[in-house]
């Protein structure tokens, strides 16, 4: 038998290695509390008590929370009980806040990672790129510096292992201090595309590929990847990096990394033009203000009558790709983020019943086709109303901790 590979005894086909059997915990049930854990992190907010929230999180079934770590906050700090200024933003999508509020944020991620440790919950610690009034700048070239100050503060405090994986660049380059850089590139080749410079045809090589990024916009990321990662794996060899992607999946897997010790992917139905175009998702108002969703309801009812197995083609093809991609570079899948629509709130024109149903199905397929975790959607914060439905998280988290992966030779069917 080769090395690396287990025989399918109904088929004696080879099926791969199967690595996630390898890693503890064997799966992951991920609620991502972004940077609402903090904004949110006052008397009367939502995430008032950690104690409390993180025992809610534990009833619901979750082993795991994904965290902002706020390195662009705490790597400037002049000391960690400094306190910075969280804006006040009642309509915010995520994370929202009644109004302007002073917090010593490396104090309050010590007491969060405290309690998380000490529950027996794992983290996964990431960044949307969020600043402060005090420290509103971004730079490319502190990126390094500010993570290894907010790393080494939670290294000394002994606050890192029961850290799972750490996301240095989150959904890049959507919130990446890189961002500017890449845009500048746009309709630039590289110094190895001479036939398209000498051509005066930059984005020639681009659209032959079927790409959104350019050769120079590809060694740009791929030069950021594999320096991100062989900087902090070399200093902290025991711990696992990464960077997460929501959008760009070709264009980074065209890179063949093998630097990548997790692939954490976002899925979404709202990728898919025939659920954006049918529903009028792109032109919603998207906060939480009081605004007319009759028209987008409607869309979707109308959209699932007649496309929803479409969708779901959709997304099995985005989780075997994933899962493809998870064989050719060694390193598990886990999502965070998923799987309706990226928006969705509690408001009298929307219901939440259709989405339920979609992403309960979407988290058994989730685990029958092999990701090492997965997260019942991107709502699951004490400040939504479903997160009074506890009976709901439970069904779900169970569902992908206890069905069973497919075997390579047949198709997942929730």
């Amino acid at each position: 038998m080769t090395v690396g590979h287990r025989s399918n005894p109904a088929s004696d086909r080879m099926i791969p290695f199967d690595l996630t059997e390898h890693l503890r915990p064997h799966r992951l049930t991920i609620a991502m509390w972004d940077y609402s854990w903090l904004n949110a992190h006052y008397p009367t907010g939502s995430f008032g008590d950690f104690d409390r929230v993180t025992d809610e999180l534990l009833e619901r079934g979750f082993n795991t929370v994904r965290i902002e770590a706020f390195p662009w906050v705490i790597g400037q700090l002049t000391h960690p009980e400094e306190e910075t200024t969280v804006k006040g933003d009642p309509l915010a999508n995520w994370g929202p806040s009644d109004v302007d509020r002073k917090h010593a944020v490396a104090h309050e991620l010590f007491e969060f990672m405290e309690i998380t440790r000490r529950k027996g919950i794992f983290v996964m610690l990431s960044s949307w790129g969020v600043t402060h009034p005090e420290y509103p700048e971004k730079r490319p070239g502190d990126f390094f510096q500010v993570w290894e100050r907010t790393l080494s503060l939670l290294d000394e405090r002994g606050l890192l292992a029961h850290v799972l994986f750490i996301d240095l660049d989150q959904e890049f380059p959507f919130f990446s201090p890189f961002r500017p850089q890449l845009e500048s590139l746009a309709g630039r080749s590289s110094a190895s595309s001479g036939l398209a410079e000498a051509m005066g045809e930059a984005g020639v090589l681009r659209s032959q590929r079927g790409f959104q990024w350019n050769e120079a916009q590809l060694d740009m990321v791929g030069d950021h990847f594999r320096n991100a990662m062989s900087h902090f794996q070399r200093r902290y060899p025991e711990h696992r990096f990464t960077i997460s992607l929501t959008g760009f999946w070709e264009e980074v897997r065209s890179l063949k990394l093998k630097c990548l010790d997790v692939l954490e992917l976002h899925f979404w139905m709202s990728k898919s033009s025939r659920f954006t175009h049918r529903s009028g998702w792109m032109d919603v108002r998207k906060d939480r203000g009081d605004h007319d969703h009759s028209a987008y309801q409607k869309g979707i009812d109308a959209t699932l009558s007649s496309m929803r197995p479409m969708l779901m083609a959709d997304m099995h093809g985005q989780l075997q790709q994933a899962m493809d991609w998870s064989v050719e570079a060694g390193a598990p899948v886990a999502t965070s983020e998923g799987w309706g629509p990226w928006w969705h709130m509690d408001h009298p024109d929307l219901s939440w019943g259709w989405l339920r149903d979609w992403c309960v199905e979407c988290n058994v397929l989730a685990a029958q086709y092999g990701l090492w975790g997965s997260t019942p959607w991107n709502f699951s914060h004490p400040y939504w109303e479903n997160w009074r439905d506890i009976g709901w998280y439970q069904e779900v988290n169970h569902s992908f901790l206890t069905t069973e992966r497919m075997s390579s030779n047949r198709r997942p069917t929730a």
